[in-house]
């Protein structure tokens, strides 16, 4: 019996595993793979924050309200932007080394970038690589502490709860090790679920393996209500390289260090486009990107920074420059490449302003998590704060309820047997998922599309319902293209709710804003 089960090892994760154990509290914390990782690694511009004296929290504030198209939670948003100093300097004190300004000037340490939709330079970052860096620190930090236990090369299967209706409380979760199949179970008096985003349930994605949305499938199966989770953001600059195994995002920073979007022409389409051309926000931003590759039956499209000194490029964006260079594109001469691919859910499991769930005991924070902030549609960088502040205000939520008092008693749980075997029929069922929600789910949304993706979803569920009810091992990939599926129907039938375009859901049948809009719930049975 742990205190808290923290399922998910990215920056948020650790971010509350680490709050926790400094509190004194125990915590078993699951990682999917062999070592804490996941979408946060790959975080490269950096985390906003009021740092500057012409800046401001109501500027931020306005910021975000405007990239999320309506639809932020203003309460969300204010204890972001507010909390954003002092998270930095909890960060700084775990060990986090951000960039430093070259002259400190207005006496502000650390170097600032700007990226679209921000108004001010307010990005603290570790070069281009800021996740990593953060991730470097506190998984330094989280080893020093004999409180903290890991289950590593391990996924959640279920969430173990008990009671009905309001008085379900999660007492923990049944895990599977991958490499093993063994399945056990983990007991813990709070569970914080902390597994990243769903990028990989499209076809197209710069998320790695991991981010397939298993955080949201366990807590809907829960009982727990999934919010906007029809506002995946597209990033608009990933690099257009086929030879790469990896897509390989090129930075917002990129853009709000000069880069400008061009065609094949050298036209800067953007410029007609939005007041704030290339540095718009990333929905607008993404539906023009694609908008010009149809009209000009073009692949991709291209960014350019060669306006800036080799020196410089160099200097702010070693590794995208080096990844550049691996296939033949030296930024500082020529232009990159880039096409739009799935990156960022906005919406996600439905919590308070402490991360609550609905469920007794069961918290989300970081992308798999709605607090409302993002609205339809995240600002740049806002993510790793959004990931830490929420992480953290779990903790504190806990240390302040009666979760840790309350006894409990550790039902018998049965459990199933699990497979290594026999995945690959999975394997390719879930590639054609990822083009289903490609094809009808993704930039550019119809109602026959979303409807075309359903009757694809339902036939898989006819082939899932009949897997279940079979007497014999469940394959552990059947088990992550359960989710999938899972997932995928929801996204859908939520897109299809939404009557609608606004921020990252752009639908042709309904190309207007509705004046009425409001946030959509969904729960498993709807």
């Amino acid at each position: 019996m742990y205190d808290i089960l923290v399922i998910g090892a990215g920056v948020s994760g650790l971010s509350a595993a680490l709050h926790a154990a400094e509190k004194g509290l125990s915590v078993i914390l699951l990682t999917k793979g062999s070592k804490p990782d996941g979408s946060s690694n790959y975080a490269q511009g950096g985390i906003a924050t009021v740092t500057s004296k012409t800046d401001s929290f109501q500027l931020h504030i306005n910021d975000t309200l405007e990239a999320g198209a309506g639809l932020c939670k203003k309460e969300t948003v204010r204890i972001l932007t507010q909390n954003g100093p002092s998270t930095i300097r909890q960060l700084v004190k775990w060990g986090v080394k951000f960039t430093p300004a070259e002259k400190n000037e207005d006496n502000i340490p650390f170097d600032l970038h700007l990226e679209g939709g921000h108004s001010h330079k307010r990005i603290l970052h570790a070069a281009d690589l800021t996740g990593k860096e953060m991730m470097r620190a506190l998984l330094n930090e989280l080893r020093m502490k004999s409180n903290i236990h890991f289950i590593e090369n391990s996924i959640a299967y279920d969430l173990i709860c008990e009671g009905e209706s309001e008085t379900k409380r999660c007492i923990g979760a049944k895990v599977i090790h991958q490499k093993t199949a063994k399945m056990q179970t983990v007991f813990a008096k709070a569970t914080i679920i902390a597994t990243g985003g769903a990028g990989r349930l499209w076809l197209h994605t710069t998320n790695p393996a991991d981010s397939t949305g298993d955080g949201m499938a366990i807590a809907s199966r829960a009982g727990a209500a999934l919010q906007d989770i029809e506002f995946m953001q597209f990033h608009p600059t990933s690099l257009y390289a086929p030879k790469l195994k990896k897509t390989f995002l090129i930075s917002e920073a990129v853009r709000g260090f000069g880069g400008i979007l061009k065609n094949k022409n050298g036209e800067e389409f953007m410029n007609s486009v939005h007041p704030l051309r290339s540095l718009a926000p990333r929905d607008i931003v993404a539906r023009a990107i694609h908008h010009e590759m149809a009209k000009t039956g073009e692949p991709n499209m291209f960014l350019d920074v060669t306006a800036r000194s080799p020196k410089d490029i160099k200097t702010q964006f070693p590794n995208i420059y080096a990844k550049c260079l691996e296939v033949g594109i030296d930024m500082t001469k020529n232009w990159i490449p880039v096409v739009p691919a799935a990156h960022y859910m906005c919406g996600g499991i439905l919590v308070d302003a402490w991360s609550r769930t609905e469920i007794i005991g069961l918290y989300a924070c970081g992308e798999v998590a709605a607090t409302g902030v993002h609205g339809a549609n995240r600002l740049a960088s806002n993510s790793l704060l959004e990931s830490v502040i929420f992480a953290l205000r779990a903790v504190d939520n806990i240390l302040k309820s009666n979760l840790l008092s309350m006894e409990i008693k550790p039902p018998k749980i049965s459990l199933e047997k699990i497979s290594l075997i026999g995945g690959n029929i999975w394997k390719q069922r879930r590639l054609v998922l990822q083009k289903t929600m490609w094809n009808y789910c993704g930039i550019i949304r119809t109602i026959e599309g979303l409807n075309q993706g359903l009757n694809i979803i339902y036939e898989f569920e006819k082939e899932i319902k009949k897997t279940l009810s079979s007497k014999g091992p469940k394959n552990i990939d059947f088990i992550s293209f359960r989710n999938a599926v899972q997932n995928s129907k929801l996204i859908l039938k939520s897109a299809l709710c939404r009557k609608e375009s606004r921020g990252l859901h752009y639908i042709l049948d309904y190309p207007n804003l509705d004046p009425k809009t409001k946030h959509h719930r969904i729960y498993i049975n709807d």
